[in-house]
């Protein structure tokens, strides 16, 4: 804190309202600073308790001053103005209060309790208010990157939300600096210059006509309204420390607190809006925006940089030695400058794609006229050959529009009723509309007119509108109509032009004419994931791979850079695996339908599990996801027992659909979780490692575990309750790679069964050979289930899904309710799913996971010899845990979250899991090599060292 003590920096607390700076008096060395200052210092003293020292900062019309105690902690000490209006400083107070916890300064109560103390000065009774002090350099101190827009959208928009629900007797004060008071400033701008005041007056006239009529509908709330660049802090790390001087809180329409932070955030780009789009963006992950709020922003950023000059131009008026606020004001006017020739519609359609909205909302409607039929074209040319793709990269840019290509001349005919809207030089533009009046535009680039058709003419569908001026016709379908309309769009921006001019195919009608797909680089992916993707499905690693393809066990990037993949038990024979490839490709080009019809490969491949299942196993239901396989699992026992209570183990996991959620304490009882329902019992995990009960310390920790589900089993039954299931998955993996010891699902199947319930063993990630000893991870604890669940591994990426069960429990499912999985079981999948059975089986991958599996774990074990960080290595076959954990095995949270990083860093993927997060998770395609295993072991090693020399 006490770093930043220079004098621009020490203003920063105070901030400032734009187009208004300090006093002469303020900047100069007046005799009576020293003498305020200890005057403030002995009111802070007596009042507040607060010593140190004192010194006075710039003010508009306040005395400031800062206040820095022996221990540093800073303070601010706001010496208020006579007149001041109590009412509007207790809204200042009222909303830091609400906005405790945000970075935001923190309002100081004096001894007796009170926000503000009255004191006499010079010129009367001045309000005493004292803040805390941000630490953090203004934004106008340092270069604003893309990530600091980001964070800055969101820190508003947090702020936003917090005070979305705060209300106060003030906040509908008359305030000049709210952008509802445009149009009174707007009579101010008679004092600008002869160059800036028909640029302001465009930016006044726009408000009037496109921007108050909308105002009253949008959102209203109170907003900060004056995050300008000295009121916004910025971090040693490079993120948003605060938002100081709530100075201009009013309530207004939401979205003009976020257009005063566009207006600031503008200064210093040589694209003001484009670099802006980041923050927007920020914005809107933390407080969605409206259409409607959409629809005005650009204009209301404009506004308040036309406000700023005005309100500038009258105080210089007012003090026209004051030659400063002419300076300071540069940035604005530059800002102003820049966009002036910027379409008001195209930046709206900017900021509708900044967060995933289509750019042109009127795209729609012009695309269903074409696909509805409502369009009926007549044909532009008679022969044709189409050049080029709408929406292909090419070395100019990505283009935009068709290009008609003819064997010579050829005449061109109007496609729809139209009216000419302007002929230049060889490019016609023609206006139409949709059955719903909505307009749209036809322009032909590359033609002779013939006539040449006149600008307001109307033209009927088959009407020549000229020749072809060479061999290739470019032709624009557009459902917009700016100043210029290229033929390439920079890929930044595809988009956005995609939806003013979009695919031509649509008027056209040419089998395989449609438009290409553009493709995005990795940054372009994310940013338009985040968009259109809910933030709560997430990506691994701190950099986020763009994975273009797959071979065996390796993954391939955009670079064809290989990544050694250890984490993907989806790809179970290896990632697009030649025969699973050719099995599908061959079906889904012969049939593709649904279990209501005979067909051979379904049949054939439930035949096929059922003989690698134990009696009595032999009942198959095909779905299409282990979350579907798990439901329906709990339907079958619900049907056979007549009960609802379910018994799981702690941590597990057994999918995302709701009723699996509520099977699942890694979900109900982690982030955002809200606890199970009253018919899940959470049993003790039996962790040999980290539980109660220990391997090498403690007897029998298999029955011993289980009696934790007798325990629960015995409340239920005290209860009058029998169980439905009892539900586990064979080894356990979100819990951390848990390894069951000897004999625990054995008995745990024991006790449930006593009690009336079935037992389902879930192995949808552990199952089809992975555990290298058994084809199922049940059959390591010698135990057979009622009910098995299978899903990942099955289709080997292609969406398949299984659940097998006894005839008996089949039996009471069927209740004259009919069971219909729409994909379940189709003939593509099954074909799948034979194909992976016969490469297991062909390839010998099972011994393959034992053998790899034995070859790893002897290679961890030999590790942790050397590296006290391994707690614990674990694991069957190709289904390894390595816990790692500090002294008294304390979780090593964050060591593994580094070592993982450190390794994809060297080229090979693995995750972490695990309740503590702790867990180094291995469970790769069972093609993997004895070279990959070294390969990871020599990548692991030297990972640790790194982070351990790091984190030490």
């Amino acid at each position: 804190m006490s770093g930043y003590l220079s004098d621009r920096s020490i203003t920063h607390n105070v901030g400032r309202r734009d187009g208004v700076t300090p006093t002469a008096n303020d900047h100069g060395a007046a005799p009576t600073l020293a003498e305020d200052s200890a005057r403030v210092a002995e009111i802070v003293r007596r009042q507040y308790g607060l010593d140190g020292r004192v010194r006075a900062l710039p003010g508009e019309r306040d005395r400031n001053f800062r206040l820095v105690t022996e221990h540093g902690d800073g303070y601010v000490i706001k010496v208020h103005a006579p007149g001041a209006d109590p009412a509007e400083l207790d809204l200042q107070d009222a909303a830091l209060l609400h906005l405790a916890g945000h970075p935001v300064p923190r309002l100081v109560a004096s001894l007796d309790g009170r926000r503000s103390v009255t004191v006499t000065w010079d010129d009367g009774p001045r309000i005493v208010r004292v803040l805390t002090w941000l630490a953090g350099r203004p934004w106008a101190d340092v270069e604003p990157t893309e990530a600091l827009l980001h964070d800055l959208g969101r820190q508003v928009a947090g702020i936003d939300r917090a005070l979305r629900d705060f209300t106060h007797p003030a906040m509908g004060r008359d305030l000049v600096w709210n952008l509802t008071s445009a149009p009174r400033v707007a009579k101010l701008a008679a004092l600008l210059d002869d160059e800036l005041l028909p640029l302001v007056t465009e930016v006044f006239d726009r408000y009037a006509e496109h921007v108050a009529p909308r105002l009253a509908a949008l959102p209203h709330q109170v907003v900060h309204n004056d995050a300008n660049e000295l009121n916004i802090l910025v971090d040693d790390d490079g993120g948003i420390a605060g938002l100081i001087d709530f100075g201009d809180l009013v309530w207004t329409p939401r979205v003009c607190g976020l257009a005063v932070a566009l207006a600031y955030a503008m200064q210093g780009h040589a694209d003001p809006l484009r670099a802006v789009l980041p923050l927007v963006r920020g914005y809107d992950e933390v407080a969605p925006l409206r259409t409607d709020e959409l629809a005005v922003l650009f204009d209301l950023a404009r506004t308040r940089l036309a406000m700023s000059l005005c309100m500038s131009a009258h105080q210089h008026a007012n003090d026209p030695g004051n030659d400063y606020l002419l300076v300071s004001r540069q940035g604005v006017a530059e800002v102003v400058r820049k966009l002036t020739g910027t379409s008001p519609d195209l930046a709206h359609f900017a900021l509708r794609d900044a967060v995933g909205f289509p750019a042109n909302p009127a795209a729609r409607a012009v695309r269903r006229h074409f696909t509805s039929g409502a369009a009926r074209p007549f044909p532009m040319l008679d022969e044709v050959h189409l050049a080029g793709r709408h929406g292909e990269r090419t070395p100019e840019g990505v283009r935009l529009g068709r290009d008609l290509r003819t064997d010579g001349p050829a005449t061109v005919r109007c496609p729809l009723p139209a009216v000419v809207h302007a002929v230049r030089g060889d490019a016609v533009t023609l206006a139409h509309r949709t059955e719903d009046g909505v307009p749209f535009w036809t322009l032909y680039r590359g033609l002779a007119p013939a006539g040449p058709p006149r600008p307001g003419g109307e033209l009927a569908p088959g009407a020549p509108l000229g020749t072809t001026s060479g061999t290739d016709l470019r032709l624009h379908l557009l459902t917009h109509l700016p100043d210029r309309v290229p033929d390439t769009a920079p890929a930044a921006e595809a988009d956005l032009w995609k939806s003013v001019s979009i695919d031509p195919n649509l008027l056209l009608g040419h089998r395989g004419g449609s438009a290409a797909r553009t493709g995005r680089d990795a940054a372009a992916l994310a940013a338009r994931r985040r968009t259109n993707f809910s933030r709560a499905l997430g990506l691994s690693y701190g950099e986020p791979l763009h994975i273009v393809r797959g071979e065996g066990a390796y993954l391939y990037d955009e670079a064809d850079r290989p990544w050694l993949d250890l984490v993907n038990n989806v790809c179970h024979v290896g990632h697009c695996h030649p025969r699973v490839v050719e099995a599908v490709s061959r079906q889904v080009a012969l049939l593709n339908t649904n279990t209501r019809y005979l067909h051979e490969s379904v049949v054939e491949y439930a035949h096929r599990l059922v003989e690698l299942l134990p009696d009595p196993l032999r009942v198959c239901f095909f779905v299409n996801s282990g979350s579907e396989a798990n439901d329906l699992a709990l339907r079958l026992a619900t049907a056979h027992t007549g009960a609802r209570d379910v018994l799981v183990l702690d941590h597990a996991y057994h999918g995302h659909l709701s009723s699996q959620v509520a099977l699942s304490p890694y979900k109900f009882d982690g982030p955002g979780g809200q606890g199970g329902p009253t018919t899940t019992h959470v049993c003790e995990l039996p962790d040999p490692y980290r539980g109660r009960l220990r391997a090498g310390r403690d007897d029998d920790l298999g029955p011993r575990y289980a009696a934790s589900v007798a325990a629960h089993l015995t409340t239920l039954a005290s209860r009058g309750l029998r169980p439905a299931a009892f539900f586990a998955e064979s080894l356990q993996s979100c819990g951390g790679q848990i390894v069951y010891p000897d004999g625990y699902l054995r008995t745990a199947f024991e006790h449930v069964r006593q009690a009336g319930g079935v037992c389902v063993a879930d192995e949808i990630q552990v199952g089809l050979g992975r555990v290298g000893r058994h084809f199922w991870g049940f059959e390591t604890q010698d135990a057979v289930p009622d009910i098995v669940t299978l899903g990942k591994p099955l289709g080997n990426g292609h969406p398949l899904a299984a659940v097998v069960t006894t005839p008996e429990i089949a039996r009471s499912f069927e209740t004259g309710m009919e069971y219909f999985n729409t994909f379940g079981g189709n003939p593509v999948s099954a074909e799948a799913g034979l194909a992976v059975l016969d490469v297991i089986q062909d390839e010998h991958l099972q011994a393959n996971a034992r053998a790899r599996g034995d070859q790893l774990l002897a290679g961890l074990r030999g590790l942790r010899e050397r590296q006290p960080l391994i707690g614990d290595v674990r694991g069957e076959g190709l289904f390894i845990g390595i816990e790692l954990s500090l002294p008294g095995r304390a979780p090593a949270t964050g060591h593994a979250a580094a070592v993982k990083e450190a390794v994809k860093a060297r080229g090979v993927l693995i995750s972490t899991d695990g309740p503590d997060g702790n867990v180094l998770k291995i469970k790769p395609p069972l093609v993997l090599t004895e070279a990959d295993c070294d390969l990871f072991l020599d990548v692991l090693a030297d990972a640790m060292i790194q982070v351990e020399a790091h984190m030490q």
